[in-house]
């Protein structure tokens, strides 16, 4: 699930439980893999109106050509502390995020800090009974020194009068269409588009290094999705 569709989800989800809410600072980081930048801080506000369990656990993140994400267990790679905090209503709680995983890496690496919200109910019987919540998953990449993502669009093509837009980052670093600026033409029609207005036409942002990823794109009017070619030029 793309970093916007999780904020989106957590928005939603505070509306609806006003009770519980909470918010997690940065949503979206960038570390080294060795240094003093190889170690962050995160901080947990609790807005809510009750006390506020959260759990957190360190994932590795890998997303196929259609940004679809695959996340699994990463502690032998960051160092998460507390994995567990109670807060109280209208207080913080700062998390220390350390990467402790290959500090040679050739490659930035994409992880996600899930912080999620659990409810402990106590019964008549004074056991507790875990319900999850809410839940953000913050994204986190760590990038060596001099990584630049290349990102270049592939093939386009029409569906459902959208485009389906492949873009190929060759770089060693992640990419985002957002630190990008596109030059659109076809035959009879030229069009200069920059980073956040990109954003607002296409579906997601984030190539991972090596990669392709197939985009989906409010298509222009007046072009037709060939002969429309797309040049990228990279801003990182």
């Amino acid at each position: 699930m793309d970093l916007f569709k999780c904020a989106l989800l957590g928005c939603l989800c505070l509306m609806s439980l006003p009770s519980f809410a909470y918010k997690v600072q940065p949503m979206v980081a960038e570390m080294a893999p060795l240094g003093k930048n190889a170690q962050m801080s995160m901080r947990i506000d609790n807005t809510g109106t009750q006390s506020l369990t959260v759990e957190l656990e360190p994932l590795s993140m890998s997303m196929d050509s259609m940004g679809n994400e695959t996340t699994q267990p990463a502690d032998d790679d960051l160092l998460v502390i507390p994995v567990t905090a109670v807060i109280e209503p209208g207080r913080s709680q700062s998390v220390m995020v350390r990467y402790l995983g290959e500090p040679s890496i050739t490659q930035s690496r994409s992880y996600r800090i899930s912080v999620r919200q659990v409810k402990v109910d106590r019964g008549e019987s004074n056991a507790s009974n875990v319900g999850l919540l809410l839940q953000f998953n913050t994204l986190l990449n760590v990038r060596p020194k001099n990584a630049k993502a290349e990102l270049s669009v592939q093939n386009i093509e029409s569906k459902d009068e959208q485009w389906l837009v492949e873009v190929r980052n060759d770089g060693d670093s992640y990419g985002r269409l957002t630190n990008s600026n596109w030059s659109i033409s076809d035959k009879n029609h030229s069009v200069f588009l920059k980073g956040n207005e990109i954003r607002d036409k296409v579906a997601g942002t984030l190539v991972l290094p090596k990669s392709s990823r197939v985009f989906v794109m409010e298509s222009l009017e007046g072009f037709d999705s060939v002969p429309t070619s797309i040049e990228i030029e990279n801003l990182d």
